[in-house]
């Protein structure tokens, strides 16, 4: 008999299980209230994140067309002054780790089995946003200026690299030495916005940003795509931070480093920075970086 008890045993525990498992998912009613709250509270300079991580999807359907491209694929929270936090199973966002130590919550509010909180951080330190000023950029491989033009969008979709935008600097003749704004996939599978800065090798590929505000200091991350850098078997990626042709700040980029940061210090007033990228061999160095000029940094999101 007990081969038959057990089997029996089984089966209540299965259906115990899922009566569990039931129970603890959030009823998409619940999640369409606290995205309704949120969305008439939002501002410009907000963002909205949810916790766990794994419950994304459901963030993007209820308030996808409230989260911009540079807002999925940020590198900090600086750019932002508030931050509206969906949370189920009692979860946090990590990226809220900070906030959570120096501040409680500003406001929160509870629909079911989501609950809404709202982190005030302050002002923000970014003063330009380079990723989505590219246009008003100069690109230059050595001593070539790189022609900005519009084409068909190319390439994208999974394991196929970033989407070449509609919209970039050609450097060529080889098809990949573009300088443009897109999306790349760090090596955890991170969603980035970023620019695409493939090096030509030692050849400098250089984006030149003139007479800009110098608040003081730039951010720069970068990494290159997943698929290219997982192996380990790539040679680095040399990029330097320049103002008025005068390196302020570098950084070398192995594989195995992920979506990396550096900042260095500037003078303030005004003047002309110059992000230059090449590399000893650059072979799969699909290269993207994000960067912004900041004033002092704040407590939190930084």
């Amino acid at each position: 008999m007990w081969p038959f008890a057990l089997l029996a045993l089984v089966a209540i525990y299965e259906l115990v299980a899922q009566a569990v498992i039931s129970a603890r998912v959030a009823p998409d009613a619940d999640w369409a209230s606290a995205a309704t709250f949120v969305r008439g509270e939002l501002a410009p300079t907000d963002l909205v994140i949810v916790a766990p991580a794994w419950a994304d999807p459901i963030l993007r359907r209820e308030l996808g067309d409230r989260i911009p491209l540079a807002a999925a694929g940020r590198s900090d929270l600086a750019a932002y002054e508030r931050v509206w936090e969906l949370s189920i199973r009692g979860r946090r966002a990590a990226e809220l780790e900070g906030a959570r130590e120096t501040m409680p919550p500003a406001l929160e509010r509870v629909f079911g089995a989501v609950t809404v909180r709202r982190f005030d951080l302050g002002a923000s330190s970014v003063r330009l946003d380079l990723t989505s000023s590219l246009r008003d950029a100069e690109v230059r491989r050595g001593a070539r200026t790189c022609a900005w033009r519009r084409s068909a969008p190319q390439g994208g979709g999974l394991g196929a690299g970033p989407l070449t935008p509609a919209e970039h600097f050609f450097c060529g003749p080889e098809p990949w030495l573009w300088v443009g704004e897109t999306a790349t996939e760090d090596l955890d599978l991170q969603g980035r916005h970023c620019v695409w800065q493939h090096p030509a090798g030692t050849e400098p590929i250089a984006t030149t940003y003139r007479d800009v505000e110098l608040p003081g200091r730039v951010v720069l991350y970068g990494g290159i795509y997943y698929l290219h850098e997982r192996d380990e078997v790539h040679g680095p990626v040399d990029v330097r931070v320049l103002v008025d042709g005068a390196e302020v700040g570098r950084m070398r980029h192995r594989d195995g480093e992920g979506w990396k940061r550096m900042e260095a210090t500037t003078r303030e007033g005004r003047g002309d920075v110059t992000i230059e990228v090449t590399a000893p061999d650059p072979n799969m160095r699909t290269f993207c970086w994000s960067a912004s000029l900041r004033g002092p940094a704040r407590e939190v999101g930084e």
